[in-house]
């Protein structure tokens, strides 16, 4: 039997992209306290649990609020564009919420400082 110089081609850039993707996924989930900004429509709200779900680049990824934030993710429309900025915490623990900025989609909470909603403008 003999293997197709295509058919190895192929599978070797198979088993690099999965690699690759494996590295960078896990490249920015396993530094506690490294802060990263996503802007990324809002997938789901989940303000019982504190949690809501944006797709970046690498795939899906669940933020969790932080007690501040918590109180007005229920604010935070499905559908809407959000620019977030979180500070991961490590494996397995999801990313805390610091601060967004809501682009589209409408809220009683368009922009989150890190303390407080603040109306834009509010903050000229």
């Amino acid at each position: 039997m003999t293997i197709h110089p295509r058919s190895l081609f192929f599978g070797f850039m198979v088993m690099f992209s999965s690699l690759t993707f494996s590295l960078t996924a896990t490249a920015f989930t396993d530094e506690p306290g490294k802060e990263m900004a996503f802007y990324s429509p809002i997938i789901r709200v989940v303000p019982d649990k504190g949690f809501i779900m944006i797709s970046t680049s690498s795939g899906i990824l669940w933020l969790k609020a932080s007690e501040a934030a918590a109180p007005h993710i229920a604010k935070l429309p499905v559908g809407g564009r959000i620019d977030v900025t979180v500070e991961f915490q490590g494996k397995p623990n999801p990313p805390i919420i610091k601060s967004w900025k809501l682009a589209s989609g409408d809220s009683k909470c368009n922009i989150f400082d890190g303390k407080v909603c603040v109306q834009a403008d509010e903050k000229k």
